[in-house]
């Protein structure tokens, strides 16, 4: 499992990074919504799908901005 320690790390791989951590957690917490959803209403369409993907993919640039702002800041 170490992608998932390379993934939550910062540049050291040894600091947990709380901008990766709080992404990552967001990112899944989305997609198991998106499970939930499609369990109990039984389908998907066209639309759903792209308010989801827009949803996560907000997710997913929050992160990486976040991440990219404290760039400077982390330990070598």
């Amino acid at each position: 499992m170490k992608w998932v320690q390379d993934a939550l790390t910062g540049k050291d791989n040894l600091t947990y990074d709380a901008a990766r951590i709080v992404g990552v957690a967001g990112a899944a917490a989305y997609i198991g919504f998106w499970g939930a959803a499609v369990f109990n209403l039984g389908h998907f369409s066209a639309t759903d799908a792209a308010a989801y993907g827009a949803g996560l993919a907000t997710v997913l640039l929050s992160m990486s901005a976040a991440v990219r702002l404290k760039q400077s800041s982390e330990p070598e």
